[in-house]
């Protein structure tokens, strides 16, 4: 066994660690990813010449890291996975481990429960596909406009700046982010009509939208269920 630890990744082992992520997803119907640029720390361990176990390390809080792990099925049960996690724990000990689950994977809830890993909170990706589909009716509010920016949308109410959103091209679909509705206006159907227009605009671009939305904003997963959005997948966090 050789166990590497490094702030940063060679070509030959970004290309290691993509192939084992691939491999992986193929193997258990995942669709999660490896931090190959943006990972801060990377674990891995190689058998028979073989990359076995990959971990990358992301850092989302002053004391909390992003932990995404890989094993290649024929090496899991023997180890691996909690020797790298012990080096990781060596090098950031200060600090707490957050892991994501698609729930696709036994292996990966199997170590869950063997960590003991508390579940944080649950985060929904939801798609509207716009072929058929009838936005539903909502009157627009007086004084009410949208301009579009380099990377989003901006709501006016009156001449006043009341809401913002972002779009990004992902997989060939629109993705959208970033919705805020400011204090002032919220509660009076602004938001509404906002993300009514915006699903518009888009529909003349894209032929979907993809979004997230945690699991605890019911107010928020109400109104894009109604909007004609479904649940495609969610994604579970655990602390350890």
């Amino acid at each position: 066994m050789k166990l590497t630890a490094s702030a940063a990744l060679s070509q030959e082992q970004k290309r290691q660690a993509k192939e084992l992520a691939s491999l992986c997803r193929s193997h258990d119907g995942s669709s999660l990813s490896f931090p190959l640029e943006d990972g801060e720390f990377f674990v891995l361990i190689c058998e028979e010449n073989v990359l076995a176990c990959a971990l990358g390390f992301c850092r989302m809080e002053p004391h909390l890291l992003e932990v995404s792990a890989f094993t290649r099925p024929e090496f899991r049960r023997q180890g691996l996975f909690s020797r790298a996690l012990a080096c990781g724990e060596s090098y950031f000990p200060d600090d707490d481990f957050s892991f994501v689950s698609d729930g696709k994977c036994p292996a990966a809830a199997f170590v869950l429960r063997k960590l003991n890993a508390r579940l944080w909170y649950r985060e929904h990706m939801m798609r509207l596909d716009f072929a058929g589909w009838q936005p539903p009716v909502c009157l627009l509010p007086p004084a009410f406009s949208m301009e579009e920016t380099e990377d989003g949308f901006t709501a006016w109410i009156g001449g006043k700046e009341a809401g913002v959103c972002f779009v990004s091209p992902m997989s060939g679909v629109s993705y959208f982010y970033g919705f805020k509705i400011y204090t002032p206006f919220r509660g009076k159907g602004y938001g509404k009509a906002f993300f009514l227009q915006v699903l518009k605009r888009l529909r003349e671009e894209s032929p979907a939208v993809l979004l997230q939305v945690s699991g605890d904003n019911a107010v928020a997963l109400r109104l894009y269920e109604k909007t004609g959005f479904r649940i495609t997948e969610t994604l579970s966090y655990y602390l350890y």
